[in-house]
């Protein structure tokens, strides 16, 4: 149940996303701006120019996006739904673009941060909570932060009944707990309660009935836990050896565990604060860096798991 959960989390699982081309006009749009990046002020919370309102800037999508739709219909195109939300989806792009004249990782981080408004998900980072969300109302009096804490003592290797018997409830009630969060996980289409799930994750949250319930974690390992939260490189080599050691069938988790320390929870804790740094200050260029990194060290670990389980089966194999 973990591993898949977590999996999801961190992008182990991934939705292809669809893109629509959309040619764009810019016939009642006047830039002011010069063709070099140059800086703009941006509202903190929805990272839209301040030079600009918010309606006037859906206004203006709304408008091209809807001459667009007309001349398609005019032409006889059947329209989908989902046509109709990519030809607004790569409008919005390019009046952000033109109106901040910014670059590509502006526009994605301005994405992020309006992806409840204008995609109906959650992004890990801008996570945003309606505080009348029926996903989120608690079970047997469990809320999801509660569950969460619950999750990352057990996880980190805390047995499950020493956990119940510090909640003050049976291990039935667990069970239901964790048969009725996940499912409103996979029930909700907006994403809130799985990336808020991850959000408190990511910040190792606990309660006062379970401070006392600590993970054994050797010398050793508390350091390499240290270094994966500021060294980049070495939680994307770790990660890297983590999946290349579930492709030679080898639990990927328990490996990390033995070879450098580090438990589930601790690692898929760094794993969503890196993804939460990322999201909030992406950066293509350093995402490209870390991608191809982690891809290396995949392969290297690879190798070594192929060498000690004899190496390939179609090493051998001459052609």
């Amino acid at each position: 149940m973990f591993k898949k959960l977590f999996g999801a989390l961190t992008g182990d699982n991934k939705q292809e996303n669809q893109n629509y081309e959309a040619q764009t006009s810019n016939d009642n749009y006047e830039n002011d701006y010069e063709d070099e990046y140059q800086e703009v002020e941006y509202d903190p919370e929805t990272l839209h120019g301040t030079h600009y309102t918010v309606e006037d800037f859906d206004a203006e999508v709304a408008e091209r996006a809807e001459a667009w739709i007309a001349d398609e219909r005019a032409s006889g195109e059947n329209l989908e739904d989902k046509d109709i939300k990519n030809i607004y989806f790569n409008y919005r792009r390019t009046v952000y673009t033109e109106w901040n004249n910014c670059d590509s990782d502006q526009m994605i981080r301005f994405e992020h941060a309006n992806s409840l408004k204008y995609s109906g998900v959650q992004t890990s980072g801008f996570v945003k909570v309606d505080d009348n969300n029926p996903f989120l109302e608690p079970v047997h009096g469990v809320d999801l932060r509660t569950y969460t804490a619950m999750c990352l003592k057990i996880s980190a290797g805390v047995d499950y009944l020493e956990v119940c018997k510090a909640m003050g409830f049976e291990p039935a009630v667990w069970e239901e707990l964790n048969t009725i969060w996940p499912q409103r996980m996979g029930e909700d289409t907006s994403f809130t309660v799985t990336t808020l799930f991850g959000q408190y994750y990511a910040e190792n949250v606990t309660v006062p009935q379970l401070e006392n319930l600590k993970a054994e974690i050797s010398e050793e390992g508390a350091a390499n836990l240290e270094r994966i939260k500021t060294d980049r490189y070495f939680y994307e080599e770790l990660a890297g050896a983590r999946q290349a050691a579930y492709e030679y069938g080898i639990d990927g988790a328990q490996w990390i565990l033995d070879t450098f320390g580090i438990n589930l929870a601790d690692f898929q804790s760094v794993a969503m604060q890196w993804m939460t740094e990322q999201n909030q200050n992406w950066n293509s260029a350093d995402i490209t860096e870390f991608h191809d990194y982690q891809q290396a060290k995949q392969k290297e670990y690879a190798a070594k798991f192929a060498a000690e389980q004899g190496g390939n089966i179609a090493d051998d194999v001459n052609f």
